[in-house]
C-alpha cells in the first residue's frame, strides 16, 4: 500500500505562527513549536472582535465629570463596532503579560482617551479613570469607573453578580465557604499565579469568572483548545492515508508513476482544510468547515 508522507499538525502550527507573526510581530519567535497552539488561543483572550455591541451600563455606574465626554466617545464605538482595542492596557501588546483582572474575573479595564498616543500609535493616550466591563461578543457590560490599581475590588463582582446573574451564573459554586481575603492578599494570590473564589454580600460564591488559569497565566481553555484541534489535526491526516488510494488516478494524471511515498502539506483556507500534493499540484478537500 502507497504510504503517506506528511506532517500536518507541524504544517498546522507553521501557519498559526505565520498568522500570529502578523498580528503579534517578533515577539511569536520566542514561542516553542509546541506550546504555538496554545499562544494562539489564548492571544483571542487579549484582544476583542471589532464588532458592534450591546451596551448594559451598571445600576451604579458613576462617571466624573471630566471624563464624561471621553465616556460617551467610548459608548459610541462600542454600539457602532468601532474598534476598542486601542482603550486596552498596553500591556495587552504582549502575549506574556499577565493581566491578573482579565484572567481571574475576564473583567477588561478601558483608557478614556479621546487621542491615540504619539508615543504609541497603537493605543489611545492613557487616562488615570478607567472603565472596568466584562465583554462577550454581542454585549459590553459596564461595570464602573475605577482607577490604576483597583485591580482587586470586590465592588467588580458585587456589580456583575447583582445586575447581570445570569451572565455569570455558569461560575458560580456550591457548598464552598472561601476564606475572605483583603486586596492586597487576593493582589499576592494573583501574582504567584493563583486564584481564589469570591464570596458575595448575599453568600453567593463564584469561582473564576474568567476561566481557570495556569501558574503562568495560561487559560486551561486554551490548553484544552489546543489539545482538541490538535487531535482533529492528526484525524485528518489518518483519514487522508485510509482515503489516498481513491485519489491514485487523479495523482496519475499529473505524473504519479507508483512510488512507495506520496508527499503531501495540510493548508487551511477560509473554506476548510485541504490537502496538497507539491509534486503533482493537486489539492483534495479535506474537510468542508470553517478552521479556527
Amino acid at each position: 500500500m502507497v504510504k503517506l508522507k506528511a506532517d500536518f499538525e507541524a504544517d498546522w502550527m507553521a501557519q498559526l505562527r505565520r498568522h500570529m507573526t502578523e498580528t503579534w510581530g517578533t515577539q511569536v519567535a520566542r514561542i516553542k513549536d509546541r506550546d504555538i497552539p496554545i499562544y494562539y488561543f489564548e492571544s483571542f483572550h487579549r484582544r476583542i472582535s471589532q464588532q458592534a455591541r450591546d451596551l448594559r451600563i451598571a445600576d451604579d455606574f458613576y462617571c466624573p465629570p471630566q471624563v464624561e465626554t471621553s465616556w460617551t466617545l467610548l459608548q459610541d464605538k462600542v454600539v457602532s463596532g468601532k474598534d476598542l482595542n486601542p482603550h486596552l492596557s498596553t500591556r495587552h501588546a504582549s502575549l506574556f503579560n499577565a493581566d491578573g483582572l482579565l484572567g481571574e474575573w475576564g473583567v477588561h479595564h478601558f483608557h478614556l482617551g479621546t487621542e491615540l498616543d504619539s508615543r504609541n500609535p497603537h493605543f489611545v493616550k492613557r487616562s488615570g479613570p478607567l472603565v472596568f466591563a466584562l465583554v462577550d461578543d454581542g454585549t459590553f457590560y459596564a461595570i464602573n469607573i475605577y482607577r490604576h490599581g483597583d485591580w482587586e475590588r470586590l465592588t467588580i463582582v458585587e456589580s456583575l453578580h447583582r445586575n447581570w446573574p445570569d451572565v455569570i451564573s455558569k461560575y458560580r459554586l456550591q457548598g464552598v465557604a472561601p476564606e475572605e481575603l483583603f486586596e492586597q492578599e487576593r493582589r499576592t494570590v494573583r501574582t504567584a499565579g493563583g486564584q481564589a473564589a469570591v464570596r458575595t454580600a448575599d453568600g453567593t460564591v463564584y469561582g473564576s469568572i474568567g476561566g481557570a488559569v495556569s501558574c503562568t497565566g495560561v487559560k486551561f481553555e486554551s490548553v484544552r483548545n489546543a489539545d482538541m484541534w490538535a487531535d482533529q489535526i492528526r484525524r485528518l491526516q489518518n483519514g487522508l492515508q485510509d482515503e489516498l488510494c481513491r485519489l491514485i488516478p487523479t495523482l496519475e494524471q499529473r505524473g504519479y508513476g507508483g512510488e512507495a511515498e506520496i508527499e503531501a502539506e495540510l493548508r487551511i483556507t477560509e473554506d476548510g482544510y485541504q490537502a496538497f500534493f507539491p509534486k503533482y499540484r493537486v489539492r483534495a478537500t479535506l474537510l468542508y468547515a470553517k478552521p479556527v
